[in-house]
């Protein structure tokens, strides 16, 4: 069952605790290796709160489980059940390629078909290009200078899976709060709070134009 969607987009090891980053390192180190055994068994347990979408905390590869899996040619189950578990289909490494790109590329062609993207909320790239700089624009606003951690950014394209209205939760270390980011016809409504960061919460709509403040003081 997919559980509530996070994007845990702090790239620094030291943005997290101890105990959350050995455990990334022991879901990505397992997937890497291809021991599908470990890495389900990681993903399913909730009180290590991990993603399917997780990468190695410091690494450049911004590989998730399901693009080794891509690589390794994993199991069809395997792969269903990473799915399930919330693995993005559209989420692509550092180097731009989606699990199925390295799935075709590897000549793991019975993994093609199971993963390539189910969108449920279709939007132009051009426009989700359009707003994926206007939503790292924000967060950045919001954060500096009070804040020093690197991110990656939040892509808008993770939100065309969901069905719309959908939220993904975008929390930032250090900020006691984050960004709830929905994906709308063409737009991205945004609800922002901190309890240390510029104070209350504010909301803005993004359209491919620019960014919208349409209500603040609300935490």
């Amino acid at each position: 069952m997919e559980s509530e969607p996070t994007w845990d987009g702090a790239i620094d090891r030291d943005a997290y605790n101890d105990a959350h980053v050995r455990d990334r390192d022991d879901l990505t180190g397992a997937s890497r290796k291809g021991n599908w055994q470990v890495v389900l068994r990681l993903l399913r347990d909730a009180d290590k709160n991990l993603s399917a979408n997780h990468w190695r905390l410091g690494g450049r590869s911004w590989f998730t489980p399901l693009h080794q899996a891509a690589w390794h040619g994993a199991p069809a189950e395997v792969v269903a059940e990473l799915v399930d578990l919330g693995a993005s289909r559209v989420l692509t490494t550092a180097a731009g390629h989606r699990a199925a790109d390295i799935a075709r590329e590897k000549g793991h062609r019975q993994l093609v078909a199971i993963l390539e993207p189910v969108v449920r909320n279709p939007t132009p790239p051009d426009v989700l290009d359009a707003l994926d700089g206007h939503l790292s624009a924000l967060v950045e606003s919001r954060i500096r200078p009070h804040l020093t951690v690197r991110l990656r950014p939040l892509p808008a394209v993770v939100l065309t899976e969901r069905e719309p209205g959908s939220v993904v939760w975008f929390p930032i270390p250090g900020m006691v709060g984050g960004f709830a980011v929905r994906l709308e016809t063409g737009y991205l409504d945004v609800k922002s709070w901190s309890r240390v960061v510029g104070g209350s919460g504010q909301a803005h709509v993004l359209t491919p134009e620019g960014s919208i403040l349409v209500a603040e003081g609300f935490v």
